[in-house]
């Protein structure tokens, strides 16, 4: 009976013990995706997560951060380097100050120096060497270098930066490329990426994420606050979400449908470039943090406690695991940017790119120091091949790069070719 008693006793202990291991296993919150393809992400999150999928999102494979910082943010480009190698960078920011850097899929990252300790809270890519970082306390930096080193942008203020949406300068006249985001109702706009100006927003709600499309942009952030822009983030009103909860996160899937997650397993989404919005129930209760797109139709959204959601009709119902997309094209067949032809050029040439998509089109032109010297395209574009004619004839001779900059909505690329000019 003793031994019984005993062994009853030992049985029970055992199930405790598997019990606590099961459920003392960390739920990680999940705090930033991005798409490389239609079914090719990474995300990253809590103590230094990084994940990356390349099956959209069937299986998952956790790389070696290094780290255990929360990382907030990452971006990702695909160009060609200055010797014709085609080259993937990552980048990936977060607590504390701490830049990673990747250029092989994520398999290895090394910690930059970023020269602060601020939390970080967002990284844009514009182009391989104008990268742009946002954080605290009107943190922002700048690496004209691949993300090498990084410098100090000033901007006046001591607000906590949250988003920087970018979406490229004009041919014809000087407009605005960026805007950044912030607590307070802060929003500061920029036309070189280095001069910030600040704007009215109407609101002291705290604003969380910015997303650009054309002319448009839509930010939005607590109780459910939702701007709207029309004219470059110049003049900003206000527009109806439906929710009271936080908006986290906002993502363009096409010229007119946005998706954004907030609170409690909550989506909202609008048809009409952010005018009315309708609010979707997920089968999670848990916060999502943010969104993502590989095309129009599949996307993902991540949040607490390690959720991930599935969407396969472009944001309108979710579900908790998905037979993924049938990989037809990546990014780099979605868009061919051609050598320049003549190369050597004096003092023209033509460049040729084709886009498979309709998308927002610009093609620049920078000198060896990274200087934009020319802006040969910038313009909504149909699918198609296309052709520009590039006149150097007040520059010097040198080496050159230009860099394709193509934005559908669903999906952001940038290509970058080198040409010689001689004379």
């Amino acid at each position: 009976m003793k031994l019984n008693k005993t062994l009853v006793t030992l049985i029970a202990l055992f199930f405790i013990l598997s019990a606590v291991k099961i459920f003392s296993q960390s739920l990680l919150n999940e705090n930033s995706i991005k798409f490389e393809s239609v079914t090719t992400a990474t995300l990253v999150g809590q103590d230094g997560l990084i994940l990356r999928t390349e099956d959209g999102g069937l299986n998952w494979t956790e790389q070696t951060s290094g780290i255990t910082n929360v990382l907030n943010s990452n971006d990702y480009v695909n160009y060609v380097d200055e010797n014709g190698e085609d080259t993937k960078l990552q980048i990936a920011v977060g607590e504390n100050g701490v830049i990673l850097r990747s250029f092989d899929d994520g398999t290895t990252w090394e910690v930059m120096t970023s020269g602060t300790t601020e939390h970080l809270n967002d990284v844009t890519i514009y182009s391989p060497n104008t990268i742009l970082v946002c954080g605290n306390n009107g943190t922002m930096l700048r690496s004209e270098d691949y993300g090498a080193t990084w410098t100090a942008v000033t901007i006046n203020t001591n607000a906590n930066l949250n988003e920087i949406a970018s979406i490229g300068s004009s041919l014809m006249e000087v407009r605005i490329s960026s805007v950044v985001v912030g607590s307070g109702g802060t929003i500061f706009v920029s036309t070189d990426n280095n001069e910030w100006f600040e704007i009215a927003s109407g609101t002291t709600e705290n604003l969380l994420t910015a997303a650009f499309m054309g002319n448009n942009v839509i930010c939005a952030g607590d109780n459910g606050t939702i701007l709207k822009s029309d004219d470059n983030g110049a003049t900003w009103a206000a527009a109806t979400s439906g929710v009271t909860t936080k908006i986290f996160d906002i993502k363009f899937v096409s010229a007119n449908v946005i998706v954004g997650t907030s609170e409690n397993g909550t989506i909202v989404r609008s048809e009409d470039l952010g005018g009315t919005w309708s609010t979707i129930l997920t089968p999670s209760e848990v916060d999502l943090f943010a969104v993502n797109f590989g095309s129009e139709s599949f996307g993902i959204s991540i949040g607490s406690e390690s959720t991930e959601l599935y969407t396969t009709d472009g944001g309108v119902t979710w579900i908790g695991s998905i037979e993924p997309p049938a990989a037809s094209k990546n990014a780099n067949e979605q868009v061919k940017l051609s050598q320049n032809f003549p190369n050597p050029f004096n003092p023209s040439t033509v460049i040729s790119y084709n886009v498979n998509d309709n998308a927002n089109v610009s093609i620049k032109v920078y000198d060896m120091t990274g200087r934009e010297v020319r802006t040969l395209v910038n313009t909504f574009q149909n699918a198609g091949t296309y052709s520009v004619s590039f006149n150097a004839s007040n520059l010097a001779s040198g080496i050159y790069f230009y860099v394709l900059r193509v934005n559908s909505g669903s999906m952001e690329i940038t290509k970058t070719m080198k040409m010689i000019l001689t004379k």
